[in-house]
């Protein structure tokens, strides 16, 4: 699993097989990613392969940042994390395009 952060703070991405094994690590990148930023952007699309485990941290970052005040986004999702959304009946709103060329100007017409 690999986890960086663009230029901005604003997009946090993860790529590689993001597993339980590294949940501990993913939820400590996410509690300060959101903590960071006002509109927050996590990109899947190079994620290979992820777990249960994996979607339900997802999903709570999600309504962490929404208590905070954050906006919050999933961007760009891989087949990984549709396929395994989809199997566990689960949906992640993505917002087309997402991450251009600056995402903290985009409008809130793609906030989750």
């Amino acid at each position: 699993m690999q986890i960086t952060r663009d230029e901005s703070g604003d997009v946090l991405k993860l790529a590689g097989s993001i597993e339980i094994s590294g949940a501990k690590e993913l939820q400590d990148s996410l509690r300060d990613f959101i903590a960071g930023t006002a509109r927050a952007i996590v990109d899947l699309s190079e994620v290979d392969a992820c777990d249960t485990a994996v979607l339900q941290l997802l999903y709570s970052a999600r309504k962490t940042a929404e208590r905070s005040g954050t906006q919050f986004e999933f961007a760009r999702l891989s087949a990984a994390i549709r396929d395994a959304s989809a199997a566990l009946g689960l949906s992640l709103t993505e917002a087309p395009d997402a991450i251009g060329p600056n995402p903290a100007r985009r409008g809130e017409e793609h906030a989750v």
